[in-house]
């Protein structure tokens, strides 16, 4: 099998690997706010969460898959990350409409870094960047769930 000249598993998977601290911090923190979240809307906004936390968690598992078939380990241990990649919840009970909010954020920044990914994949690892982009639908539906919330 002839690979192409911009095959490099290394890098491709150098570049990966911090989608996988974006997607485990995006859980992490949203697992945070679904823990403290209260007000008039507790109850949809919790199970919401829920929703999303699931959406980042399959997300890492599949980048970090895909790091692992790629020949290089995939690093997921919170203690073996750098500091957050996104905004990170405080250690506080939260109303509704800020728990919305700060999960507007997170999704946002964790978009654009998935996005800069995508762009940098896009010449070198087409398997690669269409796993991203898959992720990136998940997530931006649930960003605009998130917005439509806070309109």
């Amino acid at each position: 099998m002839t690979f192409p000249t911009s095959y490099n598993p290394a890098k491709q998977a150098e570049i990966l690997q911090p989608c996988v601290q974006a997607c485990i911090d995006l859980a992490l923190n949203l697992k945070q706010l679904h823990w403290n979240v209260q007000g008039p809307n507790f109850k949809p906004v919790h199970e919401f969460l829920d929703e999303i936390i699931d959406h980042a968690r399959a997300a890492s598992d599949e980048i970090a898959e895909r790091i692992v078939t790629l020949g290089k380990p995939a690093i997921g241990q919170r203690a073996s990350l750098d500091d957050p990649s996104i905004p990170t919840a405080q250690d506080q009970l939260v109303s509704d409409h800020s728990t919305l909010k700060q999960t507007e954020d997170m999704l946002e920044t964790t978009i654009a870094h998935l996005r800069s990914t995508q762009k940098a994949l896009a010449d070198i690892d087409p398997v690669s960047e269409d796993m991203i982009i898959g992720i990136l639908a998940n997530l931006e539906k649930d960003h605009w769930m998130v917005r439509s919330h806070l309109t």
